[in-house]
């Protein structure tokens, strides 16, 4: 049995997987999937969502999977192997919207970053081809994929986005953790010259979680904000937004 199948048995039984073993690229809630120049024979794909990315690497006391974060993977196909990733790209966009979480790619060839909402794409990285792509358990307890569901999701203002001087309002989409269902939001923003402002919890309505600072955000300035789910003693991982703020016309 291939090494992927494996794996993907035992997380499904909830078994511990040893993260250094783990030869797993990519962990992922995939929220959409943009295929180019189409879907009939693509030559690049963007794959939109959460990411958990495997560490080339690493200390022996470190984590091996990078902590979450939003964005998109730009991928371009693997020379000799293109009906392959074709293949599987074709997976991963049905996988897209769902709220399973699933892992693809060889770590030990992963050259990809999680690139920002508003980063142009362009030069694109080789698709990792491994063994396949698999779909994971929300409860299997490995951290790198139970650290996807703990991260909120930032909808506004998105990364990368140019905003009008004035109030702006951070809003997050809700952990889609079962586990933290209950827990609140904490917000904070921070300008150029280092000063903060952080909300306290934050309750969600309606699966999202809304905040207004008392900052407001100066015409050409640039910001930083952030935003982590609190539940009891337990903190989730934070998810970082950055914008810049038009000038007045």
């Amino acid at each position: 049995m291939r090494q992927s199948l494996v794996l993907a048995a035992l997380v499904a039984l909830a078994v511990p997987v040893a993260e250094a073993s783990d030869p797993v690229a990519v962990y992922a809630l995939v929220d959409r999937v943009v295929l180019e120049p189409d879907e009939k024979s693509p030559e690049r794909i963007q794959v939109w969502g959460t990411f958990s990315m495997g560490k080339k690497r690493f200390r022996p006391e470190d984590d091996r999977y990078e902590l979450p974060a939003r964005g998109y993977l730009y991928f371009k196909l693997k020379p000799k192997q293109e009906d392959l990733c074709r293949r599987e790209w074709a997976d991963v966009k049905k996988a897209a919207g769902s709220k399973d979480c699933v892992g693809f790619g060889f770590r030990w060839e992963l050259t990809a970053r999680v690139r920002r909402a508003g980063d142009k794409p362009e030069e694109p990285d080789v698709y990792p081809l491994h063994e396949g792509l698999f779909r994971m358990r929300p409860d299997t307890g490995y951290a790198p994929v139970a650290r996807l569901y703990e991260l909120p999701r930032p909808t506004a203002p998105v990364d990368g986005a140019a905003v009008v001087p004035g109030q702006v309002t951070l809003v997050a989409g809700a952990v889609p953790s079962e586990k933290h269902r209950g827990a609140g939001y904490v917000f904070e923003i921070e300008d150029g010259s280092g000063k903060k402002e952080t909300s306290g919890e934050v309750g969600p309505d309606e699966g999202e979680a809304r905040w207004i600072p008392k900052m407001a955000v100066a015409e050409g300035g640039s910001y930083t904000w952030r935003v982590w789910a609190a539940h009891g003693d337990w903190k989730g991982p934070v998810a970082t937004c950055r914008f810049t703020v038009k000038n007045a016309q």
